[in-house]
């Protein structure tokens, strides 16, 4: 081929990557006027009588952000309209077709803008349930709907409804099991629905959702296995206070061929008014931060006094195979009282964290993880900033009244034993942390750029994190930069991701940093706005960065563009081999749950809430029914539809400097179907589309967040040889199956 040929090619693969509002190659080969049966991206607009021949759909894309999913600082999800329309007939002269939007009490009622037939962007909606009507209007200037209506149609959210408390209340046992919330039967079994073991009755109740009420039903249900309580089992003869309290983490700086010693131990820690028994290495929450430059090797020694085999995951690293962490892959978990050696590189500028990769809901949730910040040379550097803080967000399950009364003289939730517990949405905990503590206060003087290095350490919740009165230039994420910063309201980091966000902060003043979600309860079909302060950043107006008044002078950096294009010219060479397209993939794999011996009650629940899914699941407020569930009732799995392959019995195969596309569906028929953050270990990639829809903003990642219903292509490049892991990286998803593993030769 020609070189001027191989630039044409190269031009149209980044036109077809860049293109916006245009129709992607698979959405040219069907009418996008028709949803697909209970879409959770679709709503169809319905003819009225008058314009029966029309046909119509609105398309819910997924609007520009630098996250996975994206939402509004109060927790909306936001969504790109796009208007697919067939058959539609002229408007009279100066007449238009106009579309509206508005919440389902049609107040107030929102102006979208002209519409037709083909293809029509409307903008963004934030609302929770919605409904869309079309108009025929005497001027293209109405702004009040008046005309005849033409079209209309409800969200896919507005499917939402009620339970059938008739139906849960079937469930509940006559022989008077525990209905109201207490530890144990009066016999001293728990009588769980389904017959659960009563070998579960020492299960102390979960802390129950304060806006939420479950049915008495509910209060039936018991976990299959033995409590693990972290009070008895890291504690001597459980005396919490016996345990060395946890210190701050502390920074080290560390230069190449530089060695550390990381001990994970028992530690004590005050966390909602309780004294916990908790994990931490070298005796802090969050563990060390390690300050490394780029391309640096340092050498760890884990010593493991955990009650549990353990391992040190570096998350994000790209660095040598054997080194992962991995049990079972990349090497035997370390046993109580041993030790591990580990040759640690880092090959990337970035921020990275390590963790168990062994029961971590369990060993991470109580402690065990810390931050790696690796520093760029100086022409890659990000633009200079007067201030820095690292962000750790986390978040534990407190068991509801005393001590005494949790059964846990810790306060914490036990663990399951055999197997984990909250296996359905993950361990969402009730008291939120960051870098340990329940409240972070951040100093800076005004004017200053404040930029945030920030983690996500949560079992399974994805946060939504904004400053009062401040929005955020996202710079970064997983390992690198975006190609161009993105300017966002809020930050929406699912479990295992890191973000770099700058905020300037010109006037003095107290500013919440808060998480803002909504909430769904299921039982009624409604949401609701739940908002937790995560701590203030105080601006003092005593201080003024003087320097940073006249401006923040970057230093030179080495454009993300420069190698982002670099990956696309590999993507187009694909192209010239044959593909139809650089959204063909190479690989594909597809997220469900099987759930084969849970409760009738969960059972009936898992069908009844099949008619519409939240995109992202952002709250526990189902505590019981997820509690309950076990990884002996529940299968995640990742199945590749190809050869019918389950998790760990997929076989891939890349060879060293491939890169392939692989696209993974979160089916939305999936009886619980949810957000998965899905991790590669080893290497990095480019999300190239959700839903079809090309990315804009491109960086960088190891984990990507894949919302309920929606279908990711993503572009790795291999380059590390050995045998890494895939996986979904909600603890108890990983615990439940939810992995894979793939060579790179």
């Amino acid at each position: 081929m020609s070189v001027i040929n191989r630039i044409r090619v190269f031009l149209l693969g980044f036109l077809f990557w860049t293109a916006l509002g245009g129709l992607t190659a698979a959405e040219a080969q069907m009418s996008r006027a028709e949803c697909k049966p209970l879409s959770l991206y679709c709503m169809e607009l319905v003819p009225t009588a008058s314009y029966v021949g029309a046909k119509a759909s609105l398309e819910l894309a997924r609007p520009a952000s630098a996250f996975g999913v994206a939402v509004s600082r109060d927790g909306h999800q936001r969504y790109e309209l796009v208007a697919h329309v067939e058959g539609l007939p002229a408007a009279p002269q100066g007449s238009v077709y106009m579309a509206w939007v508005m919440p389902l009490d049609l107040d107030p009622v929102v102006r979208l803008g002209r519409i037709g037939n083909g293809t029509t962007h409307l903008g963004e909606v934030a609302l929770n349930k919605f409904m869309v009507l079309v108009s025929l209007e005497d001027s293209p200037l109405a702004t009040e709907r008046a005309g005849p209506l033409v079209l209309r149609g409800r969200s896919p959210s507005s499917r939402l409804e009620p339970h059938d408390l008739f139906q849960i209340s079937a469930f509940a046992d006559p022989a008077g099991g525990p209905v109201r919330g207490d530890a144990h039967a009066e016999d001293g079994h728990a009588h769980g629905a389904g017959g659960q073991a009563a070998g579960a009755a020492d299960w102390p109740m979960p802390a129950m959702h304060p806006g939420v009420r479950m049915s008495d039903a509910m209060h039936t249900l018991r976990p299959d296995v033995a409590p693990w309580v972290p009070s008895t089992e890291l504690a001597p003869s459980g005396d919490v206070a016996a345990l060395p309290e946890a210190r701050p983490r502390e920074t080290l700086f560390l230069s190449n061929g530089d060695s550390l010693t990381l001990h994970a131990y028992p530690v004590r820690k005050r966390v909602g008014g309780r004294d916990l028994a908790m994990l931490g290495y070298n005796g802090q929450i969050p563990g060390p931060l390690l300050h490394v430059e780029k391309n640096v090797t340092i050498n760890v020694t884990f010593k493991n006094d955990a009650p549990f085999a353990s391992s040190i995951h570096w998350h994000g690293l790209r660095h040598e195979n054997r080194f992962d962490g991995v049990p079972g892959l990349t090497q035997d978990p370390v046993p109580p009282g041993e030790t591990f050696e580990y040759e640690v590189h880092f090959p990337d500028a970035g921020l990275y964290w390590y963790h168990p990769h062994h029961r971590e809901e369990v060993q991470q949730d109580l402690g065990l993880y810390g931050n790696m910040l690796v520093r760029p040379p100086a022409f890659e550097a990000l633009p200079y900033v007067s201030s820095e803080e690292i962000l750790v967000l986390d978040d534990l399950t407190i068991a509801p009244g005393s001590p005494g009364n949790s059964g846990d003289a810790g306060g914490n939730v036990p663990y399951g034993k055999e197997a984990a517990n909250y296996m359905l949405m993950g361990r969402f905990g009730n008291v939120p942390l960051v870098n340990g503590e329940e409240r972070v206060t951040l100093n800076v003087a005004r004017f200053d750029t404040l930029r945030l290095f920030v983690t996500n350490v949560s079992n399974t919740r994805t946060w939504n994190v904004s400053i009062e009165g401040h929005a955020m230039q996202v710079m970064g994420s997983d390992l690198g930069l975006y190609s161009d910063p993105v300017w966002e309201e809020s930050m929406a980091i699912a479990p295992a991701e890191r973000y770099t966000a700058d905020v300037v902060l010109p006037e003095a003043g107290r500013y919440a940093i808060t998480n803002r979600v909504q909430s769904l309860d299921h039982t009624a079909g409604v949401f609701f706005p739940e908002i937790d302060t995560l701590g203030f950043v105080m601006v003092d107006s005593a201080r003024v960065n003087r320097w940073a008044s006249r401006g923040p002078t970057p230093r030179p950096r080495m454009d993300p563009m420069v190698e982002y294009t670099r990956f696309r010219r590999a993507l187009a060479r694909k192209a010239e081999l044959g593909a139809d397209s650089l959204y063909v993939p190479d690989r594909e794999v597809e997220l469900f749950i099987r759930a084969h011996s849970v409760p009738p009650l969960v059972n009936w629940l898992l069908r009844a809430d099949q008619s519409w899914f939240q995109p992202v699941e952002w709250t526990g407020t189902m505590p019981m029914m997820n509690w309950s569930a076990t990884a002996q009732q529940v299968d995640w799995v990742i199945r590749e539809p190809l050869t019918g392959r389950e998790n760990m019995d997929i076989d891939w195969t890349f060879a060293r400097g491939s890169t392939e596309i692989l696209r993974i569906v979160n089916r939305r028929d999936s009886p619980h179907a949810m957000q998965h953050p899905i991790h590669l270990h080893g290497q990095r990639f480019l999300v190239l589309s959700y839903n079809g829809r090309p990315v804009r903003h491109q960086v960088w990642k190891d984990t990507v967040l894949i919302p309920a219903g929606m279908t990711a292509d993503i572009a790795v490049e291999f380059t590390n040889p050995g045998q890494w892991m895939m996986h979904c990286h909600i603890a108890e998803h990983l615990e439940g199956g939810m992995k894979m593993t793939f060579e790179v030769e």
